[in-house]
């Protein structure tokens, strides 16, 4: 006979629980977690867990409300109201972005859960980090509005978006640190953040250069189609008219990415793609073996159209122009791309980890190669700042401003009442202030 679990405390035995639920989380995903498995792991009776939690959503709940509190405590007491008057602006963002990294790998587990959840992420857990990410935003916001102010300068930048770029850069870094913690020690990111004051200096005045435009791409690509659920009132439906199998797969591959784009891959199935595209799944199936094969013939198809529109907005020569030029004609077109082809950047922007895991290593590379595909532009960008730039980080400034840049797109396509106009106007108020030259 198995020997008996130790009777512990109800605040012990409820803690051990949680750390359980959130080992078989982090190993093996949100799918994975049900109230057998974890009394299984952690040697107790389903009793124990109905009488600590009252069932499996009361578990999950209580998880999630006590990750939430982790990781969002220390970050409010490091973006703290009251700052004083006595407190030098500078000192104190390069004191709260090292104290914000340490924070991350004392928790990893944590934090894990929050910038890199794992497979079948919760519905809960996606609203609990936006109401935790909208926090933060705000309290960073108003200290960017502090710290201008303090600084003296430059003053008519946008606060709340800037807030909303710097959150988003503090995730990748702490995407950063727990991939590969002996590469990006905080150290090292604090570092940029000292050196990144440099580049704008308080006394920062606008050069008046004339702000790059949109590029004029056309009216914005259509969407599949998309049917709504029968009604069985209804006939039922004239038969699909016959396609050219290439042209089929085209059509396949375009209902695909707009259900990707709108729902996320857990959505892809034969079934649902079929009756969007108001055929039967046997003729889905005459194209795509299964939906693997589907899955992947989407993310070439996407890849390929990303990849031309980043090739044409990175240029292959500075050109004597600014770094206030070549950063804002490659985020104009960038965001111009972007509402041309919201499905396509909505996929684009997907995370890796709501990927399934046989496609997360194609989204990596992808990623990867266009961090890489940008350093020229940064290189180019800090030359033509001068001698102040001599000890930024190329490598950690790529990658953030390459989420800095996501950061912004997802504004236009999830915000319809922000234009890309409008938010190419409030970054060029920034960008135009970068000094040239020594």
């Amino acid at each position: 006979m198995a020997s008996r679990t130790p009777r512990l405390a109800p605040e012990v035995r409820r803690a051990q629980l949680l750390d359980t639920t959130l080992d078989l989380i982090t190993e093996e995903g949100f799918a994975a977690v049900s109230v057998e498995a974890v009394a299984r792991r952690a040697g107790v009776t389903r009793p124990v867990i109905y009488d600590q939690f009252g069932d499996l959503d009361g578990l999950m709940v209580a998880l999630l409300d006590r990750e939430e509190a982790a990781a969002l405590q220390p970050l409010l007491a490091i973006v703290g109201e009251d700052q004083g008057d006595d407190v030098d602006p500078e000192a104190f963002l390069v004191e709260a972005v090292e104290t914000f990294c340490e924070a991350v790998l004392a928790a990893p587990r944590t934090w894990r859960l929050v910038v890199m959840p794992p497979r079948g992420r919760s519905p809960e857990l996606e609203a609990r980090v936006t109401r935790s990410r909208r926090i933060v935003v705000e309290r960073v916001a108003a200290l960017l509005h502090w710290g201008l102010v303090r600084r003296g300068g430059p003053l008519g930048l946008d606060a709340e978006l800037l807030a909303r770029v710097v959150v988003a850069c503090g995730e990748d870094g702490a995407r950063l640190m727990l991939e590969q913690p002996d590469r990006f020690p905080p150290a090292r990111l604090a570092a940029l953040a000292r050196e990144g004051l440099q580049l704008l200096p308080a006394d920062a005045t606008p050069a008046g250069a004339p702000r790059p435009t949109l590029p004029d791409l056309g009216p914005p690509r259509p969407s599949a189609a998309r049917r709504p659920e029968p009604d069985p009132a209804d006939p039922p439906p004239a038969p699909a008219r016959r396609m050219p199998q290439a042209e089929r797969r085209r059509q396949l591959i375009g209902v695909a990415l707009d259900l990707v784009a709108a729902e996320g891959f857990g959505a892809l199935t034969m079934e649902e793609v079929a009756r969007r595209a108001g055929v039967s799944k046997v003729v889905v199936y005459r194209s795509f073996a299964n939906v693997g094969v589907l899955l992947l013939a989407l993310l070439r198809v996407a890849e390929r159209r990303t990849r031309t529109t980043l090739e044409g907005l990175l240029p292959t020569d500075p050109a004597g122009r600014t770094p206030a030029v070549l950063l804002g004609e490659a985020l104009a077109s960038l965001l111009a791309a972007a509402e041309h082809d919201p499905p396509l950047w909505r996929l684009a922007l997907l995370r890796p980890e709501q990927a399934p895991k046989a496609v997360q290593a194609v989204i990596h590379r992808r990623r990867s190669a266009l961090a890489r595909d940008l350093r020229p532009l940064v290189r180019w960008g800090l030359q033509g700042v001068g001698a102040r730039a001599s000890g930024v980080d190329v490598e950690v400034l790529t990658r953030l401003l390459l989420s800095a840049g996501e950061e912004l797109v997802r504004e236009v396509l999830e915000e319809p009442r922000t234009p890309a106009d409008e938010i190419l106007e409030k970054v060029w108020t920034l960008l135009d202030r970068l000094p040239v030259g020594d």
